[in-house]
């Protein structure tokens, strides 16, 4: 046999080796990175996903906690009379306010159910009285959910709504984020109208 017909042979035999495709060795290192960058593309996707999750909690709780310190502190502020009464057994407490918020004197509640969680708010052209926590009535509108009192450093429970002198109402109180950190809010509004708790006498 001659010794091109030998090397066409042997380039015929390189090709049908090469044509065979991967061996196992290179299988099971191929199936390994490709297990590696899964992986490391899942852990990339997941966090992506939690971060997500905790800033739309710490936003959605942000905004809870902002509409009831707004809420109060604009009908506190264009209050003639202002009484806040803690509910006995409880950390429950109701704020009665005379306001003249919108032009026209009507009387103002907010109610904080320990129960629930939850802030409700109610207007009424008369006294409001308050509700019994846990069975608050459909006239209250629930304000916000998820709001928790602060503890203090002693392991108390502070008043999510205060008597702050004989015209103001100090609010403390955080919401509970699923996801994220809960969010403190701290405020105190004093009613700057004539004082007066007359037509209607709301207390």
């Amino acid at each position: 046999m001659s010794a091109v017909v030998m090397r066409r042979q042997s380039r015929a035999a390189a090709r049908t080796a090469d044509d065979r495709g991967f061996t196992l060795i290179e299988l099971l290192i191929a199936s390994a990175l490709f297990g590696v960058v899964i992986t490391i593309v899942a852990s990339v996707v997941i966090s992506a996903i939690q971060a997500d999750r905790t800033v739309r909690d710490v936003t959605g709780s942000t905004t809870d906690g902002q509409l009831v310190a707004n809420s109060v502190e604009q009908i506190v502020r264009n209050s003639t009379a202002v009484q806040v009464t803690p509910i006995s057994g409880g950390q429950s407490v109701t704020v009665r306010v005379r306001t003249t918020a919108g032009g026209t004197a009507r009387c103002h509640a907010f109610f904080y159910d320990a129960t629930l969680g939850q802030v409700y708010q109610r207007s009424s052209t008369s006294l409001i009285t308050a509700p019994t926590p846990g069975a608050v009535g459909s006239e209250w509108t629930v304000v916000s959910a998820g709001i928790e009192p602060v503890i203090g450093s002693g392991g108390t429970p502070q008043p999510v709504f205060a008597a702050q002198g004989t015209r103001g109402v100090a609010v403390n109180f955080t919401v509970d984020g699923d996801a994220g950190p809960a969010s403190l809010f701290v405020t105190a509004a004093t009613g700057r109208g004539p004082q007066s708790n007359a037509s209607p006498q709301c207390f």
